[in-house]
């Protein structure tokens, strides 16, 4: 039978809003966001301001990018960044709430070698409500994290991460309950698990890292009893594991992230969690404007477009505090790092799906210095290219920021072939390589990805002993090699950061590219 074309819209329309409706209680039973037009009256305003992932990026700086294309604007700047937090304050003074969701203080040689406490000072001057415990905050041991926590005077969040007692990280609380306007905001902080295979072993020896999932439930569950209107998790697990816990665990109402360096300009709403993330070194500030009904404590408006600011000498006036602990410590540093120990005719590019230059430099230094003949490096530990040019002391620190050591050991070619193989399992390339050729069909199931390898020219004999280097963290099993540690004659050798700045002081100009040592071909012979 035809409908009228009146009565068909009438129909339309009344099924439309019955969708909307429904929606509108799914997300109410979830305790999350009721997405409404208009702010209704009476509602709060708060303001959460949040910054992740600045991995030590207290100075301006030009990105690699930039440089290639020709764009010489520096960007960044804690002093440049203070401001901006400062104005976003006056805005809202007795609503705004600053967060950071981790991965603070490992990176650069101005933070390194204080270990973070450049970093920390500043973040004390601007009174940060509470931190995330980001997986690079344990790079420098437990005894170095627990001074950085002592010195803190804010609030350190993880409450997945505990030792072999039950008990939390001395100094670490698992959740946060802040006061603003009347209202009680609960920040739960969470680290990702995988801290526990992509840090040094003996840096997370005797920590148990449980699954969000697990145990959030049980902590909305207690923060809501104490009062807590909204629930915001401050997580340090990535957007892809953000959108996983809001769809796995109800009641949250936003979620502050970090981890994977994600810039998001427009928030994600994810089964009513709104969540949040603002990239990383420093170059944007995200501003997040919620309105809360204090009746229903229910956010009823929220920032949904342009959430980052970007942070550069262009966006603010520098705060002169801050600049002045900037300077500080750049003063302290600058000799010895702005040394230039040679040249690139080539920018070093890093990849994040398979083989790229500095990859293979890395490798080729590595296996100089250790006289392997074959080595491996993480793609993971290549942090930041170098754009063609004068290449100083700082630009390798902030590239290869990890104190990893070379270690030597020997492997069959079955071994060999396992480690290659596991390189392939999460769909790229994680392993540089050098010494060898190898070549994966992706297409193919894991762990028979692996379609021919060469050692200098010839067939891997799978039967064969193999001389391996590698750096410290593979050696150990980190990111899940546990091929590594089943090798045998271990032997360690010198610093992988030294190796690189022999190999370059002894072939520049630089003119390294990616040799075709690893190649994906997804036909089948």
């Amino acid at each position: 039978m035809r409908i009228r074309h009146g009565l068909k819209r009438e129909v339309l329309r009344v099924f439309s809003a019955s969708l909307f409706i429904l929606a509108a209680i799914v997300l109410c039973a979830r305790g999350a966001v009721v997405l409404a037009g208009q702010p209704q009256s009476g509602g709060v305003n708060l303001t959460i301001v949040h910054i992740n992932d600045t991995h030590g990026h207290i100075l301006p700086f030009v990105s690699m990018f930039d440089k290639i294309a020709g764009r010489g604007k520096k960007a960044g700047g804690a002093a440049f960044l203070a401001t901006m937090i400062e104005e976003q304050r006056a805005q809202n003074p007795k609503g705004t709430i600053l967060l950071s969701a981790g991965d603070m203080f490992q990176g650069t040689p101005v933070s390194n070698l204080f270990f973070g406490k450049p970093v920390m000072e500043i973040m004390n001057y601007l009174h940060f409500d509470a931190m995330a415990l980001g997986n690079h905050e344990f790079d420098w041991g437990q005894g170095v994290l627990h001074s950085i926590i002592s010195e803190a005077s804010f609030p350190v969040l993880s409450a997945n991460v505990s030792r072999s007692d039950g008990k939390l990280i001395e100094g670490v609380k698992p959740y946060i309950i802040i006061e603003r306007k009347g209202l009680r905001i609960a920040v739960i902080g969470l680290t990702t698990p995988q801290t526990r295979y992509t840090t040094k072993a003996e840096n997370v020896s005797g920590l148990t890292f449980s699954s969000p999932e697990s145990i959030m439930p049980s902590l909305i569950e207690k923060v809501r009893a104490k009062g807590a209107s909204i629930v915001i998790a401050l997580t340090h697990l990535g957007l892809y594991a953000d959108r996983d816990l809001a769809a796995d665990v109800r009641g949250i109402d936003l979620i502050v992230g970090g981890h994977s360096h994600t810039a998001i300009m427009d928030p994600v709403v994810q089964s009513g969690t709104v969540i949040v993330q603002a990239g990383c070194y420093g170059l944007y500030l995200g501003v997040m404007k919620i309105v809360v009904d204090p009746a229903t404590k229910k956010i009823l408006s929220f920032t949904r477009q342009n959430e980052l600011m970007p942070v550069s000498p262009q966006s603010a006036a520098p705060d002169p505090i801050v600049a002045r602990i900037v300077d500080k410590y750049e003063a302290r540093v600058k000799p010895e790092f702005s040394k230039v120990i040679g040249t690139a005719s080539v920018a070093l590019t890093r990849s994040q799906t398979g083989e790229s230059n500095f990859g293979d430099l890395i490798a080729d230094a590595m296996r100089k210095a250790s006289g392997a003949l074959i080595a491996f490096q993480n793609r993971g530990g290549i942090r930041a290219g170098i754009p063609a040019g004068p290449i100083t002391m700082n630009a390798i620190f902030t590239a290869l920021p990890f104190d990893d050591n070379i270690v030597s050991m020997n492997l069959t070619g079955k071994q060999v072939r396992e480690a290659l193989e596991h390189s392939a399992v999460y769909g790229d390339i994680s392993l540089q390589v050098s010494g060898l050729r190898v070549v994966f069909n992706m297409s193919k199931p894991v762990g028979r990805r692996v379609v021919s390898i060469e050692v200098a020219g010839k067939p891997l004999d799978d039967e064969a002993s193999y001389r391996v280097a590698t750096n410290d963290f593979l050696a150990a099993g980190g990111d899940r090699f546990e091929v590594f540690k089943h090798g045998s004659d271990f032997s360690t050798g010198q610093s992988l950061r030294e190796a690189v700045v022999d190999y370059i002081r002894e072939n520049s100009p630089i003119k390294a590219r990616a040799e075709g040592r690893i190649v994906i071909n997804n036909q089948d012979p």
